[in-house]
């Protein structure tokens, strides 16, 4: 045999041998750190989308106007050019995690219910599902932004648990939800509108490795005129699990009692009722009553 033909064969081998190491190395540390770094800015998308939620809801509670806002998240995410597979993920909206609502509010005129308003607890749920990075979630309760990692959670924005301003943040989305009272003199009337967040029950969760969109909504679903007279009496009646979640109690008393004072009305304070008396211009208040239904659905 002759060493001219050898050679060529380790040559080739030789070859062979670095373009397999070379692969190898692209396989067990390149290709997956590549794919954890997209999975690190996936999640960080993912942050920013439930940020905007937050700011979302609350804006549309801030309207009280018929008014869509959306907001796209990412479900998967970590293909690189030199692997496609992405991850997926899992968003659910729920509405109803409690038999009783936190608060609930009930007008009435002459004790004949009129509205009603009540406060759910809910939360809007990212979890990630074959994540390749770690099992990074993200959860939305009650103006609260959380990180999830399994059945662990903390505040994403605050480092201690019990922090105030989680609290701050919590009780600022419940006051949201407080009934607006608008009262005018001249002429006298009475306008109040109040809101509730409701479960539709569907669109409540969907999974995929693409992209879901998460939309609040914010619909009149009544509204009505009532005339009143005198001896007609205006009641509001607190009740839920949490009767003064919203704040509403402190402010309705100093509310009725400036505008009473001017318009021949008895503000009771004790029971949170109204009592229309009679006056010398013979003008009595229309009160006109508007429901509003916050829903937040997921597709």
């Amino acid at each position: 045999m002759k060493d001219t033909a050898v050679s060529p064969v380790i040559a080739f081998m030789l070859l062979l041998m670095i373009i397999v190491s070379f692969i190898s190395v692209l396989n067990a540390y390149y290709i997956p750190s590549l794919k954890q770094q997209a999975e690190v800015e996936h999640l960080h998308s993912v942050e920013e989308s439930f940020s905007k939620i937050s700011s979302d809801i609350l804006q549309v509670l801030s309207f009280r106007q018929n008014i869509t806002m959306k907001e796209p998240v990412d479900l998967g995410g970590g293909d690189v050019v030199l692997s496609s597979l992405r991850s997926s993920g899992y968003l659910e909206v729920n509405t109803s995690l409690q038999e009783k609502p936190l608060s609930q509010i009930s007008l009435s005129v002459n004790s004949n219910y009129v509205i009603e308003s009540h406060l759910n607890s809910s939360k809007i749920l990212f979890r990630p599902v074959g994540n390749f990075w770690v099992n990074q979630g993200y959860e939305w309760r009650d103006g609260v932004l959380n990180v999830t990692k399994g059945n662990r959670k903390t505040y994403l924005e605050y480092t201690d648990e019990s922090d105030k301003n989680a609290g701050d943040d919590r009780d600022r989305y419940y006051k949201m939800f407080a009934p607006r009272i608008d009262l005018k003199s001249t002429p006298p009337t009475i306008r109040i509108d109040l809101v509730q967040n409701e479960d539709i029950g569907r669109n409540r969760s969907v999974s995929s490795n693409g992209a879901a969109t998460i939309r609040v909504e914010m619909k009149e679903s009544s509204q009505r005129t009532i005339p009143l007279k005198p001896t007609d009496k205006l009641t509001f009646i607190f009740s839920g699990s949490d009767e003064d979640a919203i704040g509403f109690k402190s402010g309705i008393n100093q509310t009725f009692s400036q505008w009473s004072s001017s318009n021949q009305s008895i503000w009771e304070s004790d029971n949170y009722t109204l009592n229309i008396v009679e006056n010398n211009q013979k003008e009595y208040p229309n009160l006109t009553l508007a429901l509003w239904n916050l829903s937040v659905i997921a597709g």
